[in-house]
C-alpha cells in the first residue's frame, strides 16, 4: 500500500512538473486573463463615475459594493492565474502570484473600511492598497507581461 501511494505521488508530481508552463506561456495566458479582467472591470468604472453624483450618505454603500465586486473579479483572476501554474523554478513568477493574494487582503481591508464608513481606516488602507498595487504592477510589467501590469 505504501509503495502504491508513493508511486501515485511520484506520478502526480511528475505530471505537475510536466504541466508547468514556460515563461512565455505564463505571460500569454496571464495577459489573456488580464484582458478579460479589463472587460469585467469596465462596468465598475462606469458605476464608480455614476456614484459620484449620489448623495454622500449613499456613496459609502455604493463604494463598498464596488469594492466587493472588484474583489470578486480579483479573486477569480487570482484563482485562474494560479491554475495556469508558474514556470518551474521561477521565483519572480511565484512572487507575482503570491502578490495577488496580498492584494486581495488589502482590497478587503478597503472594502471593510467603506462598510464601516471609517475615514480613519480609509486614510491608512487605501494608500497602502494603492502603493502595493502600483509596486506589483511594476514587477508584473518588468517580468514581461504586455497587458497585465499596464493600465
Amino acid at each position: 500500500m505504501l509503495i502504491a501511494v508513493t508511486a501515485l505521488g511520484l506520478v502526480l508530481s511528475v505530471g505537475a512538473a510536466h504541466a508547468a508552463p514556460t515563461k512565455s506561456e505564463f505571460i500569454r495566458q496571464g495577459d489573456a486573463l488580464c484582458l478579460q479582467v479589463q472587460r469585467d472591470l469596465a462596468p465598475l468604472v462606469r458605476r464608480a463615475q455614476a456614484a459620484k453624483s449620489l448623495p454622500e450618505s449613499q456613496q459609502w454603500a455604493a463604494a463598498q459594493r464596488l469594492w466587493a465586486d472588484q474583489i470578486r473579479i480579483q479573486a477569480r483572476f487570482t484563482a485562474r492565474l494560479r491554475a495556469v501554474g508558474v514556470p518551474t523554478g521561477d521565483s519572480k513568477a511565484r512572487s507575482i502570484v503570491l502578490g495577488l493574494d496580498r492584494g486581495l487582503v488589502l482590497a478587503r481591508r478597503v472594502r471593510d473600511a467603506f462598510a464601516r464608513r471609517s475615514t480613519t481606516s480609509l486614510a491608512v488602507t487605501l494608500p497602502e492598497y494603492i502603493r502595493f498595487t502600483m509596486s506589483l504592477n511594476r514587477r508584473v510589467a518588468a517580468y514581461g507581461f504586455k497587458v497585465c501590469g499596464h493600465s
